[in-house]
């Protein structure tokens, strides 16, 4: 009778939907907390040369661009399936 073996990875699928591994996932944290601080302080910066032209730029005015901005993300993307090792 032969040696049959068969190996699964189910974590290159697992990972591609978020799933990660304790390592994996310290370090997408830390980088995306370093790209949402760096947007932050765009979004700061940009503000702040808007307002300080207060006498054609309102408070007003910034609250209407924050609460109706129709920018929206849609991202299809191929996820990869699990990696199959069988050995006869």
């Amino acid at each position: 009778m032969q040696n049959l073996t068969l190996e699964i990875d189910i974590y290159p699928p697992q990972k591609a939907m978020g799933f990660y591994k304790l390592s994996d996932s310290s370090k997408e944290f830390a980088k995306k907390g370093l790209d949402t601080a760096g947007k932050a302080a765009e979004f700061y910066a940009q503000t702040g040369d808007k307002l300080s032209n207060f006498e054609e730029y309102k408070v007003s005015d910034l609250a209407a661009e924050v609460m109706y901005s129709s920018e929206k993300e849609l991202v299809i993307a191929y996820k990869p399936g699990p990696n199959i090792d069988f050995k006869a």
